[in-house]
C-alpha cells in the first residue's frame, strides 16, 4: 500500500504533466499557426493524441501508485459508487486541482506572454452561444470517459490494455466534443489554466466554470459509474435451477 504522501504526489505530477502536454499542445498549435483560429481537423487530431498519449503513459507510469485518477470526476465516481473511502476525496482533489495550476503554470513558462494571449489552452465557448450544447458534451464526454475506464479497469477485463484503452477513448471523445465545448472531461483540467490565465491579466472565462465544467461532469461521471455497475454485475437468478426442474422419480419414492 502507497503512503498518503506517496500518492496525493503521484496524482499531482500527472496532472500537471497531463495540463501541460494537453492545453499545452493547444497553445503549441495555435503558435505555428501564427495564433489563427479555429482549428482544422487535422489540428484537432493531433491535439486529441497529444492528450491520449499522456494519459496512456501516465497509467502505465503512476496507476500502481494512486490509480492514475488525475481527473477529479473519476475520483468521484469511484467514491459514490463505494470503490474509494470518501476520506481520500479531499486528498486527491487537492493533488489534482494543485497540480493543474503547476501544469498551467509550466504553459506559461514555456511559451511566456505568448501562452496568455493565445488563451493558455483553456477550455471556453463563445458567450453569445446557448450553455446546452457544451453542457451536453461535458456530461455525455464525461460519463462516456468513465464508462470506459470503469469497464477496462474491471478485474475481469484484460488490465494490461487499460492505458491504451484510456487513452484511446480520450482521443475519441476529444474529436467530437472538441469544438462544442473543448472537451474538458475533467475540471481540475479546465480550472488550472483559468486561474493562471487569471494570475496572468489573460481573458478568463469564470462563468462557464460551474455550469459548464464542474457541475455537468459530476452528474455524468456518477450517472456513469452506476449504470456501469448495473450492467456488469451479475445478477441473482430469482428462481434457481434445482427448483425450477421438477424431479418426478424422486416425488413418487417419497409418496410410497
Amino acid at each position: 500500500m502507497y503512503s498518503k504522501t506517496q500518492r496525493a504526489l503521484a496524482e499531482l505530477l500527472g496532472t500537471a504533466a497531463l495540463v501541460l502536454v494537453g492545453p499545452g499542445s493547444v497553445v503549441a498549435t495555435l503558435t505555428i499557426a501564427g495564433g489563427k483560429a479555429p482549428f482544422t481537423e487535422s489540428d484537432l487530431l493531433g491535439i486529441s493524441f497529444a492528450f491520449g498519449f499522456i494519459i496512456t503513459a501516465l497509467v502505465y507510469a503512476i496507476g500502481k501508485v494512486s490509480g492514475c485518477h488525475i481527473d477529479s470526476y473519476l475520483t468521484f465516481a469511484l467514491a459514490i459508487t463505494k470503490r474509494m473511502p470518501w476520506k481520500e476525496v479531499p486528498l486527491y482533489w487537492g493533488a489534482q486541482w494543485l497540480g493543474a495550476v503547476v501544469g498551467a503554470l509550466g504553459i506559461w513558462a514555456a511559451f511566456g506572454s505568448g501562452a496568455v494571449a493565445l488563451g493558455m489552452g483553456q477550455t471556453a465557448f463563445s458567450d453569445t452561444g446557448s450553455y446546452i450544447a457544451p453542457m451536453f458534451a461535458e456530461l455525455v464526454g464525461t460519463a462516456l470517459l468513465m464508462f470506459a475506464i470503469l469497464g477496462i479497469v474491471d478485474s475481469r477485463s484484460p488490465g494490461d490494455l487499460a492505458g491504451l484503452v484510456i487513452g484511446g477513448v480520450v482521443v475519441a471523445i476529444i474529436l467530437i466534443f472538441g469544438p462544442v465545448s473543448g472537451a474538458s472531461l475533467n475540471p481540475a483540467r479546465a480550472f488550472g489554466p483559468e486561474l493562471v490565465a487569471a494570475i496572468a491579466g489573460g481573458p478568463t472565462h469564470w462563468a462557464q466554470y460551474v455550469p459548464v465544467y464542474l457541475l455537468p461532469g459530476l452528474v455524468g461521471s456518477a450517472g456513469a459509474a452506476f449504470v456501469y455497475d448495473f450492467l456488469a454485475k451479475p445478477r441473482v437468478i430469482e428462481e434457481p435451477v434445482t427448483e425450477a426442474v421438477t424431479h418426478p422419480d424422486e416425488v413418487a419414492v417419497g409418496a410410497l
